[in-house]
């Protein structure tokens, strides 16, 4: 999956600004009266205002709501729980793993927002090469010893939400689960929901925040304009989830992942 993760920062802040500049750069090389050196002021102004926009709150904030809702609840009553991973920390020194924030706000969320009842699946595989546990086992081993929670099953296969969706289809309708309660951020939830409906699951969306997080303290007035590293962060995240709801809106959903291979591939 690296190549699909080299191809998607191309298209992202930083990289794209950066290599804007780079371009500027080598255009300013070129002799003088030529009309292609001409170009290198105005792509090195817009590569520079690109930059500086994105690493905004401001910018941030809007991108953010340009997500849209979570999508209309089924109402059909739910009858299991499911969980999607958000990703892991690996030393490789050691090669220990944990779970991310992400991955921990989302097993918190549902251990204590979810209906007790209701059976469990916590969904997520090896996506780079050389991880270890399925991301599903580190989720499981949480919910087991830290909130007594039991596991029913594990989709431990996937690397992408849509291999998410189809593949928690096949093991839920194998057990005549047709609706679920879908637990997973809130500017994931609507494509997550839109896949997992495509895949034949009824979805009610239990989110992890909201929107109104956009703008946290100490970001109001002038510094709402002004480039942060958390506001160039959540600009990634919320770019990449557009991108990605395109991307998958164009295309079929992908085969049930049987296979997953040890180390990741």
């Amino acid at each position: 999956m690296e190549w699909h993760a080299t191809l998607t920062s191309l298209v992202m802040p930083p990289l794209a600004p950066l290599l804007g500049l780079l371009l500027a750069f080598a255009l300013w090389c070129f002799p003088v009266p030529t009309a292609v050196a001409r170009l290198s002021l105005p792509v090195a102004i817009l590569s520079f205002a690109a930059l500086w926009i994105c690493a905004t709150p401001a910018f941030s904030a809007w991108l953010g709501q340009q997500l849209g809702r979570a999508p209309r609840q089924s109402e059909a009553v739910p009858q299991a729980v499911v969980i999607l991973g958000g990703g892991r920390y690996r030393d490789e020194k050691t090669g220990n793993e944990r779970l991310s924030a992400a991955s921990l706000e989302r097993v918190i969320a549902a251990a204590q927002q979810a209906p007790a009842q209701l059976p469990l699946l916590v969904a997520g595989g090896r996506v780079y090469h050389g991880e270890q546990a399925p991301e599903a086992d580190l989720m499981a081993d949480l919910l087991q010893k830290n909130f007594q929670r039991a596991v029913t099953w594990r989709e431990n296969c996937s690397r992408t939400t849509a291999e998410n969706a189809v593949n928690t289809a096949a093991l839920l309708h194998d057990s005549g689960v047709e609706s679920v309660i879908l637990v997973t951020h809130w500017w994931h939830m609507p494509r997550a929901a839109d896949l997992f409906a495509r895949a034949g699951l009824q979805v009610q969306p239990l989110p992890v925040g909201s929107a109104n997080e956009l703008l946290p303290r100490a970001q109001g007035g002038l510094l709402r304009w002004l480039p942060s590293a958390a506001a160039m962060l959540r600009t990634q995240v919320y770019w990449r989830e557009l991108l990605a709801r395109a991307w998958y809106y164009w295309r079929p959903l992908p085969p049930v992942r049987n296979q997953c291979p040890r180390g990741g591939s």
